[in-house]
């Protein structure tokens, strides 16, 4: 039997557990006939399961025959390729054939009817958007892994005038907190900063035991202490059952630890840890070296005023590297990630 267990990211694994409320809250908000919403920004720590809630929207509303989906990467021209795609996807060769004008770009030759020439991407997107709504068909575009370049605040300014004029647009989009932050901030992306946003939830451990059970014939008391140990940490899911399966044992021991803790740094950890600003890299510091993380401690530790520590505190949370444990407490929502500081600091990192 292969392994039923991925460390690839953006793919979707064979073994999903879910995060069933928040794709459904976005599947009926955007399938409902008067949307609240008609774009999602879906946001999380690396391996929180963004890509793939992504993935799963994708592909439902691909298969509803009212629905035309495009993705499009980030890295390139996105209203180009969203031109191309669409006109592809929404059978517009028959509207676009016999008349003398002709607009090219990419490779894609169009040739295009009506009194008034087409002369630029957006004029074109704009007809075909006419057409499609006319017909009662809706398009949904999904972007994964959005940063602050100067392709997607391109999009980003013409989506925010393409939906004023009433076009059937839906938005996907994910990111970590501080790229999608970056982008809110945006003076001229105004649309992007009061855009609803999910921030992708620890998966249940109960699911994960029950995967665990079933999949690795784990006995009940296994299963339950292997689910603890990922925290619901999505990536750390797919990584233990990984290891543990490759490792062809039936228990927990040091070996499959010190494997899962390797995997974990060298997929995930080093880079969370080391694209931190330095004095959020101290909060997590000060944090490792605590028995409970109390924030009072944390703040004695760092010499950082109240207002300061709360700042970083806010901001750790919204990237899922820390979550509240208690009364003015925090803890790693990360799993093993306070065993990974420590270790580094033996190499002087």
């Amino acid at each position: 039997m292969n392994n039923p267990f991925t460390l690839i990211f953006g793919k979707e694994p064979k073994l999903l557990i879910s995060n069933s409320r928040q794709f459904d809250s976005i599947k009926d908000s955007f399938l409902s006939d008067s949307p609240v919403k008609t774009a999602e920004l879906i946001t999380g720590v690396r391996g929180s399961g963004k890509t793939v809630m992504l993935t799963r929207l994708s592909k439902y509303f691909s298969a509803l025959k009212d629905w035309i989906v495009v993705e499009l990467n980030p890295e390139t021209d996105m209203l180009e390729y969203l031109a191309s795609s669409v006109y592809e996807q929404a059978n517009m060769k028959f509207r676009f054939l016999k008349k003398e004008f002709s607009f090219s770009f990419r490779g894609l030759s169009i040739s295009l009817s009506g009194e008034k020439p087409v002369s630029n991407v957006v004029s074109l997107l704009e007809k075909m958007f006419e057409v499609i709504k006319k017909k009662g068909k809706k398009v949904l575009i999904c972007i994964d892994d959005i940063s602050n370049n100067r392709n997607v605040k391109t999009f980003v300014q013409q989506y925010q005038i393409l939906i004023r004029k009433d076009y059937p647009l839906y938005l996907l989009m994910t990111g970590l907190y501080e790229n999608v932050r970056s982008l809110q901030n945006e003076k001229s992306l105004t649309f992007l900063y009061r855009a609803p946003s999910t921030s992708i939830s620890a998966l249940s451990l109960i699911s994960i035991a029950d995967s665990f059970e079933e999949t690795l014939k784990a006995n009940r008391e296994e299963a339950v202490k292997m689910a603890k140990l990922t925290n619901g940490y999505a990536f750390a899911y797919q990584v233990l059952g990984y290891v543990f399966f490759e490792s062809g044992k039936t228990k927990l021991d040091d070996d499959i630890l010190k494997e899962f803790d390797s995997k974990l740094r060298e997929y995930v950890y080093e880079k969370i840890y080391f694209d931190l600003p330095d004095n959020e890299k101290k909060i997590v510091n000060a944090l490792a070296d605590l028995e409970v993380g109390k924030i009072a401690d944390v703040m004695k530790a760092t010499g950082n005023s109240k207002e300061t520590i709360s700042q970083y505190r806010s901001k750790l949370l919204r990237k899922g590297i820390i979550t509240k444990s208690g009364w003015g407490e925090v803890a790693f929502a990360l799993p093993r990630f306070k065993e990974f500081i420590l270790a580094n600091r033996e190499f002087d990192y």
